[in-house]
């Protein structure tokens, strides 16, 4: 006797309807899932069971200092500064010091020439650079390079006495205006060169120049109408050992 017969018999209503079970479809999802689960388990029990050879390789080569530095140690060495040929130890004495010490030498040696040679050359710049045309030079006439006291080449000369025509006059030689007269309505020039030379020039209607005033041979120091007369002195004494050579003043 089955079930049903049993139902039947017990007269107890019963439906019947028969139940088919499908079975559930796994998804490619869950199957994809379960594959990766898998794998990840495969892997990790590998990997356990590698766990204590990998141990045992590790701790050998840390017996063996696989794990040491194998590059040598390099000693550092101190370099040394190349010495220079010629050390200066400092001492304080830097080289302002010496320039100062150098230019203070100097001042004294150009203080001592000047007490001590009076004709040396440094007196003679000093004199030239601050007595503004001092008469008082000791040069000799015939130190001196003269030129002729007129540019127009009209000269005649006579006992030392040059004889100029009518135009500019120029002095000989340069100098300081010494003295200014006039007489006349004419003009009287005294030029001193130096301490024993000088020039005087006479004849002149208009003069360019005071006393005191420096004098160069080739500017004109004054002007004549008509004839002008120049004559030149060493001391008190008129030259007369020259010649006149187109515009120089030739001495004999």
């Amino acid at each position: 006797m089955n079930d049903m017969e049993y139902l039947k018999m017990l007269e107890i209503p019963v439906n019947s309807s028969e139940v088919t079970f499908k079975p559930t479809r796994k998804t490619k999802k869950d199957v994809k899932k379960q594959v990766i689960q898998k794998v990840n388990l495969q892997s990790c029990e590998t990997v356990e069971n590698q766990k204590p050879e990998r141990k045992s390789i590790l701790k050998s080569l840390k017996e063996k200092n696989f794990f040491k530095s194998k590059t040598p140690k390099v000693k550092r060495v101190k370099q040394e500064k190349p010495k220079s040929s010629v050390e200066i130890k400092n001492t304080g004495f830097d080289v302002v010091s010496m320039q100062v010490v150098t230019i203070f030498v100097l001042i004294v040696g150009i203080i001592l020439t000047n007490i001590f040679v009076d004709n040396s050359g440094i007196n003679r710049l000093m004199r030239s650079v601050f007595a503004k045309n001092d008469a008082k030079i000791e040069r000799s006439y015939s130190d001196f390079t003269a030129l002729s006291p007129t540019k127009s080449g009209n000269v005649s000369l006579s006992d030392g006495v040059m004889t100029i025509s009518k135009g500019s006059v120029y002095s000989p030689c340069d100098g300081v205006v010494e003295s200014l007269t006039e007489e006349d309505g004419k003009y009287i020039l005294t030029v001193s060169h130096s301490d024993s030379f000088s020039s005087v020039i006479s004849g002149l209607e208009s003069v360019y120049l005071s006393v005191g005033d420096n004098v160069y041979s080739t500017i004109p120091v004054g002007y004549s109408e008509q004839t002008a007369y120049v004559s030149m002195f060493d001391n008190d004494s008129i030259l007369t050992g020259y010649t006149v050579d187109d515009d120089k003043i030739v001495w004999l």
